[in-house]
């Protein structure tokens, strides 16, 4: 007890009140700017899958990505690791549209990200000709705070366990996507 009585302040804010309304919690809790960060990351990923699976948007295919894939390294393997990665890009970004197991999606990415960058390590950070990794690790930062986040209340895994409590599942996206990355930069090099 203070000898100012009960009603003393404590803080700036102490006197202030939370709102209760279920529009400002959603808000809040990051629906439309979590829905904003998925769409926004599924658009600009699953168009590289497009890119590298079917040649769409003027991308080399997967016979092209597999020779793109040994100029940066990879020697063993490539049309594989080329099927593999546009397959993570579109069905990753699938998911992340429709805001489906998002972390693990969100994983996918982050492995694929983090690979390129791993990749394109050598060449500097900015993109300048081509070989700069900055755009690859945006997209893999963002996907790390999908991992973390979820897909937010809009979304198909509204009531989801992993929606309520997206540490446990986060942690265990995580460790995949390390453990795929670290399989992908030693197995095929």
């Amino acid at each position: 007890m203070t000898s100012q009585g009960d009603d003393y302040q404590t803080g700036l804010l102490s006197g202030v009140e939370d709102s209760t309304s279920n529009n400002d919690d959603e808000v809040r809790q990051g629906g439309l700017g979590l829905l904003i960060l998925r769409v926004g990351l599924a658009v600009i990923v699953g168009a590289h899958g497009l890119q590298h699976l079917f040649g769409a948007f003027g991308g080399p295919g997967i016979t092209g990505f597999a020779h793109v894939l040994e100029t940066f390294g990879y020697h063993k393997q490539t049309t594989l690791l080329s099927w593999i990665t546009g397959i993570v890009e579109v069905g990753g970004s699938a998911l992340l549209l429709v805001g489906l197991f998002t972390p693990l999606a969100a994983a996918g990415i982050l492995g694929v990200a983090a690979n390129v960058v791993y990749a394109k390590f050598h060449g500097g950070f900015f993109e300048g000709d081509g070989r700069g990794w900055e755009f690859e690790l945006l997209i893999g930062i963002v996907a790390l705070a999908l991992i973390f986040t979820g897909a937010g209340r809009i979304s198909l895994e509204k009531n989801t366990p992993w929606r309520r409590r997206p540490l446990p599942l986060g942690i265990v996206s995580l460790l995949l996507a390390a453990a795929a990355s670290v399989v992908v930069i030693v197995l095929p090099r």
